[in-house]
């Protein structure tokens, strides 16, 4: 997950929009498929249920790692 992808506003949300800066690391350290997830999730091309469902995990697991990766929810009208 580039930096540069929130400058060039790649997704749904922009660097001003965070509370708190996205913990990349953290997301580095996730396998692939939810890696893979997160990044589609935060691309606004799938929710986070077909996300969940391309990671390979229940839900409740993947929004955890979402959480933990800083990233924001994403609302019905965002």
């Amino acid at each position: 997950m580039s930096h540069e992808a929130l400058k060039t506003k790649k997704y749904w949300f922009g660097e001003e929009d965070l509370l708190e800066p996205i913990e990349r690391d953290y997301i580095d350290s996730l396998p692939e498929k939810i890696r893979l997830g997160l990044g589609l999730h935060m691309e606004a091309r799938v929710s986070i249920g077909k996300a969940a469902e391309i990671a390979g995990v229940p839900l409740r697991d993947f929004d955890e790692h979402r959480a933990k990766a800083k990233i924001p929810i994403r609302g019905p009208s965002d």
